[in-house]
Order: C-alpha cells, then structure tokens, then sequence
C-alpha cells in the first residue's frame, strides 16, 4: 500500500498519520478519512471520473524530504523515520551531502536486540510482517463492484448513489442477484417490517405495510382487552376458578371445553387475538425475503428517473440527495407508533 504519511485529507486537510483508518476512491484514488469520507458521501473529485485522471499527491508533499528505503523489505519511508514501517528494521541515517550512514544498521541484518527484522525480541513474527500484528483497513464503500457494472440497466455508481448508506451491502446483494439469481434474507427488513421501507424511502408500500401491521397489533390488543378477557373470567367464574391462581392442566381442560360450546362467532372473536401475531410475523418473514429485490428496483427506477430528468450533473446530485439515502426522521414515527400500538391494551383496559 502506498505510504500516505503526510499527505493532507481532501476533506478536512489534515495530514494523514499512520495509524489512521485511510479509504481511497475505486474510480480515481484519492484518499480520505473514512469518517470524512461517509460525512461527505462521495469524493471530491467525481466530476473528474471518467476522464483518466487519477489522484497525485501535491508536489510539495512529494518532493518534501528525500523517502529512505529500507535495506531489508525495500520499503518506502518517510524521510527522517527511524524505523521502517512495515518490518521494523531500523534505518540508515541520512547525511548532508545525500548519502547514508549505515553504522544505524546492526550487522548481518539482526535488530538491535540480535532479533531478525521483522521479528519480536523472543523470536515470535507479527503476523504479516505488521507491527503489532495488524495491516491498515482501506474501507472501500463499493464492496468490490465496478462503478461501471450493471444493475438491471442502471450503473453501480449511480445506484450507489441512491443507497448512500450501507452501500458495502447492498451493492454486492444486487449484482448477485442480477447476476447469479441468488436471493438474500434481509434481518433488517424482517424486523423493521414497514418501518424499514420508509427509512429506505420507499414510502407508499411502507405506509401501506406499517398501516396493515399497526391495525392487526391494534385490533388484537382490542379484542383482548374487550372480550377475550372478560370472557375467559366469566368461564373461570362459572367454573368456581380463581383469576388470581394458576389452573392446572384438569382446570385448562375444563375451561377449554367451555370454550368450544360458545358459538362459532364467539369462538373466533376469542381465539382472534392469537392468530393476529401470527399474521404479523408472516407479514415481516414476507418484508424479509423480498426486501433487497424491492429496493434494487426502487434505486434502479431512482437512477433512471434522474437520467432522464436531470439537466446537468449539478441538478442530478440534488436530486440524488433528496430521493436517495435514508429517513431517519419516517423510521422514528413508525417505530413510536409500533410501540404505541403493542402497548394499546393499556389504554383500553
């Protein structure tokens, strides 16, 4: 990986330092803070992409001290470092006159404690070479996918675009399923149901859903509270069981039976509650199972729409930021009203 040591974020021109978790842009290379980079949302230098340009760090930071290569891995370090950053091997001086001190070299290439470079001082390598035993992470919010790969006719990038969060998911999850037809359970879709859909922005079959599931969670908290209830202490009452005690498995029995001899109306409304839960669950396992095909068409229609309304690519990144990304503000609601809604036998009592 290339040393970027030095060399100022795009974002908030800071200087990057070696342990700082460092992404680079798929399309032209520049780096970034990840945190600067998901404040942003896209890199700096997009109306460049497609040109062949390609990043280069300033020629003040390239040409500011002369990099000094180490004699064991050949690795590039910044000028005045004393150790080499990838094997630990400590560096040769630099002298005025552009030459090397090699006396900083312990002979027949052992570290100062008589290890081998890139060993510990009791023989043990860091795994990979790497001090403390880890390489940088460069996060690549692509997955691995071509900005110019296609999904369902809209490119990767522009579809990329539209998600904004979590794009490292949802990108793979597409191509797969374009590609090779393979489907993938979305939990966060099953638990969420509806509210899911309107955190995606996807809002007419989210409140279509979420209406569905909060009038199931209201109608059986209503029938429990009015009459599934009142009507099992009645039958309790009628048998001489207390409400305050637990039956046992000859009292259920018995209290069952009475329940059977109500009429079939009253049967359903009794037992009505119970199955409401059950739609809700098959509801959310159904959100699950085709959430990811859903959203791949809603972004795939996104990309589409402002391809064909956007007049310059200014207005497309508006337009990319009113209708893409996420709702926060939709995902809230519904979850309040869900929770209201599982506790409204509170309030019918």
């Amino acid at each position: 990986m290339t040393d970027l040591s030095g060399t100022k974020c795009p974002v908030c021109g800071k200087p990057f330092l070696p342990k700082d978790d460092i992404v680079v842009c798929p399309e032209c290379g520049a780096p970034y803070h990840r945190a600067c980079y998901q404040k942003v949302g896209h890199c700096l230098f997009e109306d460049k992409h497609g040109s062949g340009w390609s990043w280069e760090p300033p020629q003040d930071q390239q040409t500011d001290g002369e990099a000094l290569r180490c004699p064991h891995c050949g690795h590039s370090n910044a000028a005045g470092a004393l150790f080499c950053e990838h094997c630990g091997t400590p560096l040769p001086r630099a002298v005025e006159n552009g030459g090397t001190d090699n006396s900083a070299v312990p002979p027949y290439g052992q570290g100062p404690t008589g290890q081998r470079p890139g060993q510990t001082p009791y023989g043990q390598t860091p795994p990979n070479g790497w001090p403390y035993g880890q390489m940088p992470f460069v996060f690549d919010p692509m997955a691995g996918v071509s900005p110019d790969e296609s999904i369902n006719g809209a490119k990767a990038g522009e579809v990329a675009k539209v998600v904004q969060s979590n794009t490292s998911y949802y990108l793979p999850v597409f191509v797969n399923a374009v590609k090779f037809h393979k489907r993938r359970f979305n939990f966060a879709a099953f638990l969420l149901g509806g509210a899911w859909m309107l955190y995606r922005k996807l809002y007419r079959l989210g409140a279509i859903l979420t209406v569905i599931v909060l009038a199931l969670e209201i109608t059986g908290q209503f029938l429990t509270a009015r009459f599934s209830n009142p009507l099992l202490l009645q039958i309790m009452n009628s048998l001489g069981f207390s409400s305050t005690t637990s039956l046992s498995m000859q009292q259920m029995y018995q209290v069952a039976g009475k329940v059977m001899q109500l009429p079939a109306g009253q049967q359903a409304l009794f037992f009505l509650p119970e199955i409401m839960p059950i739609a809700v669950l098959v509801i959310h396992i159904i959100i699950g199972c085709t959430a990811n095909k859903m959203y791949r068409k809603h972004c795939v229609g996104i990309v589409k729409e402002i391809d064909a309304s956007a007049t310059d690519e200014n207005e497309a990144m508006i337009q990319y930021q009113e209708k893409g990304g996420v709702s926060i503000v939709w995902l809230t609601i519904a979850l309040v009203c869900s929770l209201i809604a599982s506790n409204s036998i509170y309030f019918l009592m």
